[in-house]
């Protein structure tokens, strides 16, 4: 249910509704959300861990006029089925599926967060093939820094009674101030299920078992590698106030692309940029890509 007290753009843009459409990459149902003519080019938008792409329902519509634009939801998240066994490799194989499932034209993906990590692996697999990369607020770690806690308590989802309770719940990870508390009682509302006894969350908690403290090193290193060796465009968005993301590693990231890819930090803005500065977020991404259209890239391709 839309909030009748949120702003006129909000109600519009979800009033948009996609398509939802579906493909199956390695046994596994893979769900997305639609909009806009397939003739046109290409946006696909990546969600963080434990989120889905619900989180982009308000974003997405503001590009639905000039491009083909797609929400996806990775293995084990949202209304994608779960899988077995999880790694950011097959969701990196999840992205480049469903590109190649929409023949998108001059693709652009644009992860955030988790979904930033596996972008990078998908653009590393596509090569030439994709027009442009935007990692956004996810940070790739010296290797000198010191990895962060992990807290590897898995354990199944609470089912909740009644959907008040479970709604009530929600929480944003990492906990931030100022988010739009219209845009969160929407994400809820999308991050919910119903089963037999009540209501619980929809993503597989197995999947956190893949981040843990052992592999950090490892992982880290592999992404380096990859975003050095990329052949597309890219550009990194920042939030301001993010608290994962500091300056520091904005700053390595950027060297480690021979400083020939942007950094553009979003005022105001903490990790979960679409919830407290999604306009903010629109406005960077709209005029990326304007000036990817009229300009040559800096790295030769």
């Amino acid at each position: 249910m839309i909030d009748q007290n949120s702003p006129k753009w909000f109600q519009e843009a979800i009033a948009e509704e996609p398509k939802k459409l579906s493909v199956k990459i390695k046994g596994t149902k893979i769900v997305y959300n639609a909009w806009g003519d397939k003739k046109n080019p290409g946006i696909l938008f990546v969600h963080g861990g434990m989120a889905h792409a619900g989180w982009w329902s308000f974003i997405a519509p503001y590009f639905s006029k000039t491009h083909r634009v797609i929400a996806m939801n990775l293995g084990g998240m949202g209304d994608s089925d779960w899988r077995k066994d999880y790694s950011m490799e097959i969701w990196g194989e999840e992205i480049v599926g469903v590109c190649k499932k929409e023949k998108l034209k001059k693709p652009i993906i644009a992860g955030h967060s988790l979904g930033g990590m596996c972008s990078v692996l998908a653009a590393s697999i596509m090569k030439k093939e994709l027009y442009g990369l935007v990692i956004v607020d996810t940070a790739i770690m010296p290797p000198t820094n010191t990895p962060p806690k992990f807290d590897l308590k898995i354990r199944a989802n609470k089912i909740y009674k009644k959907i008040n309770e479970i709604k009530e719940r929600f929480r944003l990870v990492p906990s931030q101030s100022d988010a739009l508390p219209y845009a969160m009682d929407f994400i809820a509302e999308k991050s919910i299920k119903k089963v037999k006894n009540g209501w619980t969350w929809k993503f597989d908690p197995k999947y956190m078992k893949i981040f843990n403290i052992e592999s950090f090193a490892e992982r880290q290193s592999i992404y380096r590698k990859k975003l050095k060796g990329l052949r597309c465009r890219v550009a990194i968005f920042r939030g301001e106030k993010s608290i994962i993301f500091p300056g520091r590693s904005a700053k390595y990231m950027h060297e480690l692309m021979d400083k020939k890819s942007p950094i553009i930090n979003i005022p105001e803005a903490h990790h979960h940029i679409m919830v407290d500065q999604p306009l903010a977020l629109v406005a960077a991404l709209r005029s990326l890509i304007i000036d990817w259209d009229h300009s040559k890239p800096s790295k030769a391709l």
